[in-house]
């Protein structure tokens, strides 16, 4: 196999030098207008305007300084979505100190490595209840606590910006922070081992905006509602960034991604212009959507731009509900070292499944002879912190070796799966399994991940994890008439074993047919670690927890399977 380079057709143009200075035309462009908003005491959602915004984030640099917490310095940042922690990180960054967000569903324990990792020298914490979780010897001397709550040793935020620091205070910034300076050090999902420390610059995250800007030409005053988490990069560097550099103002949605009845009235509310989720949560939403005229017309107002998708393939009938309503839906693909996006889907209502576009303005794509996708491009990382040998065999004559192996097509780059968990059949057949994955997740909705596995084997065998809130829901209703709606375990493998033989008879590649499954009565969490914080499957993780289910499954001893598992045997197409 030949190698093949894909370039962008645009050039990039200028780039904003650093994150100060793009908040600070940002306000210019929005001028009064809400820069973000969350829910109150009182269940209504209050905003902070631009000018206040932009205040508060200058103040908490200035405060940084006073605080001698040095130029590049690393603040460890453990909470969820807030204005105040918005307001925290950005003052981080801002400021020419390096944002170190973390996953607030870490245990203690593990969180601790992560800051003893590094090396922080301030910390940012919602609660009193987190910070005292942590052991003292791992705690810098520099704490602002976001919560209101007092603690000796720690400076409450409302102290922070209380004080008479300010919009001066951030145009100071603006002149003084180089565009190669640290913004971010961003952890992986981390699904192999202890997670890489993946270090980004204020131009890597602000290449990207210049390349959004000039796609999708957003205006000032756009409105976001915001569930993604800010410690991933879909949410943190890609969605979040997106609307700040805008001018836009962000809505912090309580739902979490968690509770869908919640996050429909929230999108009633806040009437966002661009939505931006996975497809799990589009597949939720439409579901409702479909069996009420009223979300219908709610979710699809008058001022919807345009939805976003990214993670997983959309499947296609959730897809076409949008192309219905005159919606485009947006895809795109990339990863956290790419800051993160490498390529998108046009406004064009039509989709080609699996199809993630073409590159952005100033990124180039090159696929190895062994199919890996490279890239090359402004938006590409320095490196991984304090891990120079994982850096360098991160890159190949400078291209960064993603770890994704794809195809180039007229429509633009296809992903195909992740290199390291492609496995070969007894017969020397190569298996990509992240697509066998998907396409069961995809036509069962009561199923939330599989698991593709079956090295030396004949055929691929298979791990089923239900969805056990839509097994036990009694509003939501089946989007095909068809499904019986199992209700438990035992009738989600009956309707499941006829919904995987249909994929079976429709898949033309015979190596690509599923032979015996296990469904598994329980999910797959982060809690765990079955999960990354981002939902992604954690394979080593799995075969750990699950291997005497495997070994099972792969010997044919059928009766050797434990209590919490149901077997499904599939038909071979004559």
């Amino acid at each position: 196999m030949t190698e093949k380079v894909l370039d962008s057709t645009s050039p990039l143009g200028p780039v904003t030098k650093n994150l100060a200075a793009m908040l600070l035309e940002s306000c210019a462009r929005a001028g009064s207008g809400p820069a973000v908003a969350q829910r109150g005491a009182d269940g209504a959602f209050h905003a902070t305007d631009w000018r206040t915004f932009v205040q508060h984030v200058g103040a908490v640099g200035a405060f940084l300084e006073e605080a001698k917490v040095g130029r590049q310095g690393r603040v460890a940042v453990w909470c969820g979505n807030s204005a105040e922690r918005l307001v925290a990180e950005l003052g981080v960054m801002a400021s020419g100190r390096t944002s170190v967000p973390i996953f607030p569903g870490y245990p203690a324990d593990f969180v601790a490595q992560l800051i003893a990792f590094g090396r922080v020298s301030a910390l940012v914490v919602d609660t009193v209840a987190r910070l005292q979780s942590l052991p003292a010897s791992v705690l810098p001397k520099c704490i602002v606590l976001l919560s209101g709550e007092s603690l000796p040793g720690t400076t409450k935020y409302s102290d922070v910006v209380g004080r008479a620091w300010g919009r001066s205070q951030l145009e100071a910034f603006a002149d003084d922070v180089a565009p190669h300076e640290l913004a971010v050090i961003m952890f992986t999902s981390g699904t192999t081992n202890f997670p890489k420390g993946v270090m980004l610059t204020h131009a890597n995250i602000l290449s990207q905006q210049a390349a959004l800007a000039q796609l999708w030409k957003p205006q000032p005053g756009m409105r976001f509602l915001s569930y993604l988490p800010w410690h991933h990069s879909f949410g943190g560097l890609f969605e979040r960034f997106f609307a700040l550099s805008s001018g836009g103002s962000i809505t912090i949605d309580d739902s979490l991604g968690r509770n869908i009845e919640l996050m429909l009235k929230n999108l009633k509310e806040v009437r966002p212009h661009a939505f931006f989720s996975v497809p799990k949560i589009y597949a939720e939403l439409i579901s409702r959507i479909l069996s009420s005229p009223e979300h219908e017309k709610e979710f699809f107002h008058e001022d919807l731009r345009f939805v976003f998708t990214a993670a997983a393939p959309l499947p296609i009938n959730i897809s076409d509900v949008f192309q219905r309503k005159g919606v485009p839906v947006l895809e795109g693909w990339g990863l956290t070292e790419t800051s993160p996006c490498c390529t998108l889907t046009t406004m064009s209502l039509a989709r080609q499944p699996g199809v993630v576009g073409l590159p952005i303005p100033g990124v180039s794509l090159k696929i190895a002879e062994d199919g890996e996708i490279l890239v090359k491009g402004p938006n590409v990382m320095r490196g991984y912190f304090d891990r120079p040998d994982l850096t360098s065999a991160a890159f190949d004559g400078g291209w960064f070796k993603t770890g994704d192996v794809g195809d180039l097509t007229p429509g633009g780059l296809k992903i195909v799966s992740r290199k390291d968990r492609i496995f070969k059949l007894g017969n020397g057949e190569k298996i990509f399994p992240t697509p066998l994955e998907d396409s069961i997740s995809a036509t069962c909705r009561y199923v939330k991940h599989a698991y593709i596995f079956g090295s030396g084997q004949d055929a691929p065998l298979a791990l089923v994890f239900p969805n056990y809130e839509l097994l036990q829901s009694t509003t939501v209703r089946p989007e095909d008439a068809h499904c019986e709606r199992p209700r438990e375990l035992t009738a989600l493998r009956a309707c499941l074993t006829e919904c995987m033989d249909c994929l079976n008879k429709h898949n033309a590649t015979k190596i690509n047919r599923i032979s015996r499954a296990l469904v598994i009565d329980r999910e797959l969490t982060v809690d765990r670690q079955e999960l990354t914080p981002s939902f992604k499957l954690i394979p080593r993780s799995i075969e750990s927890q699950f291997g005497k289910h495997m070994r099972a499954l792969e010997s044919g001893q059928d009766n050797a399977f434990p209590d919490d598992a149901q077997l499904i045997e599939l038909k071979e197409k004559k």
